[in-house]
């Protein structure tokens, strides 16, 4: 069901909106302006927010910014038509009212969506752990709205990423929707530390999961991980491996750039990806997380990192 509300709201919704704005013709120039402003926030929101990888390719984010001016242009053109300047009548008014709520609560979305790419600050460099390929940010940011990771108070995941690999039409697999974990161009792609460290914990025995379903009890939610103890006091955290794949053994010793393992879709996972977090500890014992920059740069949902 979740996919098919994403290809709702990424394919079928801007569709929506350009018909809707071609053929209903405004009856006053304030609700012309105003239902303009109001798709043109859904819109930039969807290219802000929208994951387009999974539903085909990254470019199709771009198509949001032509449907933006094709609004502004619609705008223009038929302003000067329009003789009657406002709202006229009490449902009329409503609606405009309404209009206006859903464009404030818009503009604060975009704005938060915007400002979650800004690094907080305090993050720590580690080494980027996928190589070959061209990488898109899932989910990654510092607020809620673009990363999912996010909670109300403080949690070893809070900055963390969730990656995906992209292939050709940067898609993040070779068919639309697969549930074939094949088909994902991340699955079983090497995994490697990024960091100086050692292996403080692992698991290696989760079976993966289909795509698109999770059947995994909460003990093994985690699915197969890695737990590093990094060089500076501070862990970082990799789940989900492919089950049988970990390379690396407790206590043992690594370097950056050691093969961990093969990215998998075990535990609480619906799609082969990569999360990655970083988290230290407080003297009171709260364990927090840590922002993370790669080659000195901060990534967010729905940035691209070649590596």
């Amino acid at each position: 069901m979740e996919k098919y509300i994403y290809v709702f709201l990424h394919l079928l919704l801007p569709i929506i909106i350009v018909f809707d704005f071609i053929f209903r013709r405004a009856k006053n120039k304030i609700s012309l302006i105003s239902r303009a402003v109001l798709y043109i926030s859904i819109v930039y929101f969807l290219y802000l927010w929208g994951q387009w990888p999974l539903v085909g390719s990254y470019y199709l984010r771009y198509f949001m910014l032509l449907i933006i001016s094709l609004l502004i242009v619609l705008v223009l053109l038929r302003f000067r038509y329009v003789k009657q300047l406002k709202p006229v009548g009490i449902w009329s008014n409503i609606k405009f009212g309404l209009t206006g709520t859903l464009i404030f609560i818009l503009i604060i979305m975009n704005f938060n969506a915007y400002v979650g790419r800004y690094n907080p600050g305090n993050a720590i460099q580690l080494s980027f752990p996928l190589r070959n390929g061209i990488f898109y940010i899932a989910s990654g940011g510092s607020n809620k709205l673009i990363n999912n990771h996010m909670r109300n108070y403080p949690n070893a995941q809070e900055f963390a990423l969730d990656i995906n690999k992209l292939g050709k039409y940067k898609g993040v697999s070779n068919k639309v929707l697969s549930t074939k974990n094949t088909d994902h161009y991340i699955f079983s792609d090497t995994v490697f530390c990024p960091c100086n460290g050692k292996i403080v914990e692992i698991k290696n025995n989760v079976k993966d999961n289909t795509s698109g379903s999770m059947d995994v009890s909460a003990k093994d939610g985690t699915g197969n991980f890695v737990n590093i103890h990094c060089k500076g006091d501070f862990f970082v955290f990799i789940p989900h491996f492919k089950q049988h794949s970990i390379l690396v053994s407790e206590n043992m010793t690594v370097n950056e750039g050691t093969p961990l393992g093969l990215v998998g879709i075990s535990g609480f996972s619906e799609e082969p990806h990569l999360h990655i977090q970083a988290s230290k500890y407080l003297s009171d014992s709260t364990i927090i997380g840590i922002p993370i920059v790669f080659k000195g740069k901060f990534l967010s949902r729905n940035e691209i990192f070649k590596n």
